[in-house]
């Protein structure tokens, strides 16, 4: 196993870590345990120390993910192996913090689904191709979406309706639909629109490969 391959590992191991520390934490809600309830309060903002150390574990899973990527082209350790292998740990890492961030309502159900349903779809579509011996190229689109999605993601870990001890059908900035956290929502409304566009960028310009036209 060659250091790319370790790097994407240990991202791997890192998934299960950073949603363990997000639904123990003392979110107000009925799917989390509420088994770490230690927090940063200042005003009404209110960050669970679980929740800091999952969002520091997983900017340190993005970059790793940027690291291997680099090293693999930088010394010719790219394999077809690798490639698989980071894109799952990539879609368990991403696709796992958001499922945990749409039970505690930090992110919509129907955005959640678009994401995961997209990652599922191109899934589908490059083991469609990888059967006809083409092996399918993150294009320039997908890149920007896992970027602005990243960020996104970080930027919520830090800032959202329930750290600012807002409501759900609440009228003030702070709350789920608020100017606050409306603004902390915009990578991930972009992110959205990205992943349809990126997806069906994938499907018609791998169309004619997939079924022989």
């Amino acid at each position: 196993m060659n250091v790319p391959n370790i790097i994407s590992l240990i991202r791997l191991i890192l998934v299960p870590i950073i949603v363990s520390l997000m639904i123990i934490g003392p979110i107000d809600n009925d799917n989390f345990y509420h088994l770490w309830i230690t927090s940063i309060n200042i005003n009404n903002y209110s960050l669970p120390i679980s929740w800091l150390i999952a969002a520091i574990l997983f900017i340190i899973a993005a970059i790793s993910d940027f690291i291997d990527g680099w090293w693999a082209r930088k010394f010719n350790q790219v394999t077809t192996f690798g490639k698989f292998f980071d894109s799952i740990a990539d879609k368990l890492l991403t696709n796992g913090v958001l499922i945990v961030m749409a039970c505690g309502t930090i992110i919509p159900v129907w955005m959640v689904v678009i994401l995961v349903l997209r990652d599922f779809i191109i899934d589908v579509v490059r083991q469609i191709l990888a059967t006809k011996g083409t092996v399918m190229a993150a294009d320039k689109y997908g890149r920007i979406k896992a970027a602005v999605q990243m960020l996104g993601i970080t930027i919520l870990f830090f800032i959202n309706w329930r750290f600012l001890n807002g409501s759900v059908n609440g009228h003030s900035n702070n709350d789920q639909y608020g100017l606050i956290n409306q603004l902390v929502m915009i990578p991930m409304y972009v992110a959205t629109v990205l992943s349809i566009f990126s997806a069906y960028n994938y499907i018609s310009s791998n169309s004619k490969k997939m079924f022989n036209i």
